[in-house]
């Protein structure tokens, strides 16, 4: 079993998990690929500072080594002052950059420094997913200049204090059609440095989100599971809009696709990873079809063994792992792993998904865009496209490469919102061609 890779050893531990009776000892670890493990909200530590860094050493191929904000700040200030050129500046660098965040506001070497804390295992696994999503350096030089002499002078040192890391080659991605559109998504952002750097937060928190969403419609809905993964339906509204259950496809496949109480499939993101990681280090839609279903009918066999729960033998690879992953999701249903799936669900909606996620009242709870997101997502696929403007109709197909996808009310909307903005031109006056502009 080729892309099977560890389930003998998982078989080996359940095995021994059996002759001692200790079923409480069955672990479910679903930290390769999931950013969120089942601690209480207050204690789910994640340092996206160190996120930032590793992404920006991937993607400019630089590094700063160890150096802390001190530690940088000290050097710097200690060479401008043996320049007879710089000396008398240092006060000012000092001041108006070293000693304030504003250094952050001119240059992305800022996010190299490193906060020396120790990293935890959720901080890896996003550093992971990232390490995923980009699939190759900027190939371009990182824009040295700054907005006015000074500020070019400060990234100029800082950047001789740089040393070349070569790029993470890339970890295995559940979901590569993202990683194309997140490595091109980002080199497009660096185009512009100052908007690069007013973004960039923002731009990772809605590709954090994308990926969760995603992933959970792939591998939470059988069809889905086993193919080379594309963009699936899930549906938003703008902020501005009004929203109503007669609104099918945001009903359907909005916020309580993913996050109903009832039968969201969230609930099943964390036990069906976990399940997954027993057999494989990778995606399910890497397995192989063609090869033997024994080895996971066994595993399952004696998880079945270990819970006291029945197991019924299937003949083929992917009816063995479905039925493994229901065989796992009773098992949360029937322990206390149900409180810590709950906890796992309840970080995904109210710690990565609050930003999208808003209450109409009587009309429910949707996932929608708030303008900041809606400029970056238009800019970011108009410029991508290397065309000066775009259709409405290909920014939205842009959105939905991305995983963003508008009913036709949500659409109408957009038009709406692009002609308050100013950054439409239509040919005609019945509006069948209607262009797009970025805001750049």
């Amino acid at each position: 079993m080729e892309h099977l890779s560890i389930i003998e050893s998982s078989i080996l531990d359940v095995e021994k998990l059996i002759e001692t009776n200790n079923g409480s000892a069955y672990s479910n670890i679903a930290d390769k690929f999931l950013p969120i493990g089942p601690q209480p909200l207050k204690d789910h530590k994640l340092d996206w500072g160190r996120v930032y860094q590793s992404l920006i050493e991937d993607l400019f191929q630089l590094s700063l080594g160890k150096r802390d904000r001190d530690q940088l700040k000290e050097e710097v200030l200690e060479s401008f002052q043996n320049n007879r050129d710089t000396r008398e500046l240092v006060d000012v660098f000092d001041e108006f950059y070293l000693s304030s965040n504003a250094i952050n506001n001119i240059t992305p070497l800022a996010y190299l420094v490193s906060n020396k804390e120790n990293i935890t295992s959720r901080t890896k696994t996003m550093i992971n997913i990232f390490q995923g999503l980009l699939t190759s350096p900027l190939s371009d030089k990182l824009i040295s200049s700054g907005n006015n002499p000074l500020e070019s002078l400060l990234i100029e040192k800082i950047q001789q204090l740089c040393k070349t890391k070569a790029f993470t080659e890339a970890s295995i991605t559940y979901l590569p059609f993202l990683a194309a559109t997140f490595s091109k998504d980002i080199k497009t952002l660096t185009k512009n440095p100052s908007y690069f750097l007013s973004e960039l937060e923002g731009f990772i928190n809605i590709y954090t989100f994308l990926y969760l969403t995603q992933l959970t419609k792939h591998l939470c809905i059988p069809g889905n599971r086993y193919q080379t993964p594309t963009a699936k339906p899930l549906y938003f509204i703008l902020e501005t809009e009004r929203a109503s259950k007669e609104r099918h496809e945001c009903n359907q496949y909005g916020y309580e696709h993913l996050f109903s109480k009832t039968n969201g499939i969230a609930l099943y993101l964390f036990p069906y990873l976990g399940y997954l990681s027993k057999l494989s280090h990778e995606p399910s839609w890497m397995f192989d079809n063609n090869n033997s279903s024994s080895k996971v009918n066994q595993f399952n066999q004696c998880i079945g063994n270990l819970f006291g729960v029945g197991y019924r033998y299937e003949d083929t690879l992917q009816a063995a792992v479905n039925s493994g992953l229901n065989l796992q999701q009773q098992i949360f249903e029937k322990s206390s792993r149900k409180d810590a799936n709950k906890k796992v669900v309840e970080i995904f909606e109210k710690k990565f998904a609050a930003e999208f996620i808003t209450d109409k009242k009587t009309s429910g709870k949707y996932f929608f865009l708030n303008s900041t997101m809606l400029l970056l997502l238009t800019n970011l696929v108009i410029i991508g496209s290397s065309e000066s403007q775009l259709l409405i109709d290909d920014v939205i197909e842009g959105f939905k490469e991305r995983g963003i996808w508008l009913d036709i009310m949500s659409k109408k909307a957009l038009l709406k919102f692009y002609e308050n903005v100013g950054n439409i031109e239509k040919l005609s006056d019945s509006g069948d061609a209607v262009y797009v502009k970025t805001t750049i």
